[in-house]
């Protein structure tokens, strides 16, 4: 398995408007260099279902079906609902602090597949934790130079 982590706070932003900055795929895809896509297939009770179509170690393109659960606007929880990993587990934390709101955000990806999966931990081990450290990092970036995502509520089904 390999994991990413990362923490920032984002001076005079909301957690509002950082949920909303998350869940917009125009907003969040300037910021995951993993990611090209976000796809809502469907709304469920607590959340979505979506197709992520991204790129692993930036060049090889594939797509996964996951499932988004979040309680608005603290928290977002990302799993593996079909695709090649063995699972993927993603999480959001957002939370108010004086002068503006820090974003913690962890991924872990378990390839499988034996002997594959075990080369996979060797060679994108680093390359995936600096990746998703760096996307925390400009997230906030982003939000504090100005960058806002849409309400989820307007976003649509393709």
């Amino acid at each position: 398995m390999v994991r990413g982590e990362g923490i920032t706070v984002a001076h005079g932003i909301t957690p509002e408007e950082a949920f909303d900055f998350v869940l917009d795929p125009l907003q969040y895809t300037k910021a995951d260099t993993k990611m090209i896509w976000v796809t809502k297939l469907a709304d469920t009770a607590d959340g979505m279902i979506a197709r992520e179509d991204g790129k692993f170690l930036g060049r090889f393109k594939g797509s996964v079906i996951t499932r988004y659960r979040w309680d608005r606007p603290t928290h977002i929880d990302v799993t593996l609902e079909h695709g090649v990993p063995r699972s993927l587990h993603a999480w959001f934390e957002i939370a108010a602090v004086p002068g503006g709101t820090r974003i913690r955000h962890v991924e872990e990806l378990d390839l499988g597949h034996s002997v594959l999966g075990a080369l996979h931990d060797r060679i994108a081990g680093a390359w995936f934790a600096r990746s998703v450290k760096d996307e925390v990092t400009e997230i906030g970036r982003l939000l504090e130079s100005g960058q806002r995502g849409r309400e989820f509520e307007h976003h649509e089904i393709v």
